[in-house]
């Protein structure tokens, strides 16, 4: 699979003014711009994976796989969402690690194209849907009964909001296990609209109770340098 992505180069400044793949002498495309990444089959792994060392995957189904033993229960008997699901990462290494079954979720129709082109049979369903607006996915997710949630990058920066956590949630029954990992910049505790303090405001209500909250190298940008995000491991009150 290599071989076929030998033209694909990294870009950054100062060559662009941010994180780009060449694709081709004549395309070039940013790192964020999933829709066009997503169409081509393991151009995302390729590239945020194997190139840039994205570590967040892995990082996050451990975590989950740590709380669900933590809170002593058998993953094979839970539903899990994995929110921010894109290509199915983070699903297959769940269901690797056990669970029974896992429900994706993501706010764009091309990650759920790519993830059931590439890792047919991870997903007992894929949602496309936005828990910014939580009503048409809490129904789309009622039969599942989901007991568990762990994501990967979703949250943060360009992504999805602390009101979009929150959400998710609170779709979850207490004493569910979840795991997720977001940029370091969008936790610091002093910013009333970042996740820090979102997280905060989830344990003083009893929302949320963390086990373990752990800083990482999530990848490395275009040019080389570290990105570090924070991993939070808990379960729901």
């Amino acid at each position: 699979m290599t071989d076929v992505f030998t033209g694909v180069r990294l870009l950054g400044p100062p060559e662009t003014d941010g994180e780009y793949i060449a694709l081709s002498e004549h395309e070039t495309v940013h790192l964020h711009e999933y829709t066009r990444i997503y169409a081509v089959p393991g151009l995302y792994e390729h590239v945020v994976q194997d190139r840039l060392r994205c570590r967040s995957p892995q990082v996050a189904a451990a975590g989950f796989l740590r709380a669900a033993s933590l809170l002593g229960l058998e993953p094979g008997s839970l539903t899990v969402l994995d929110v921010g699901a894109g290509t199915g990462l983070v699903g297959e290494l769940v269901r690797a690690g056990g669970v029974g079954q896992v429900v994706g979720v993501d706010a764009l129709s091309a990650a759920r194209e790519a993830s059931l082109r590439d890792r047919p049979g991870v997903y007992a369903d894929y949602v496309v849907g936005d828990f910014l607006r939580p009503d048409a996915l809490r129904e789309a997710l009622r039969p599942y009964a989901p007991g568990g949630l762990v994501s990967a990058g979703a949250f943060g920066g360009t992504h999805a909001t602390p009101p979009a956590l929150e959400n998710a949630l609170a779709l979850l029954p207490p004493g569910a296990p979840v795991a997720f990992t977001i940029d370091e910049r969008w936790m610091d505790e002093s910013d009333p609209d970042g996740f820090g303090a979102a997280v905060e405001r989830l344990v003083a209500a009893g929302r949320l109770a963390v086990l373990e909250r752990t800083r990482f190298q999530h990848r490395v940008t275009t040019t080389g340098e570290p990105i570090f995000y924070q991993l939070v491991v808990g379960r729901t009150g």
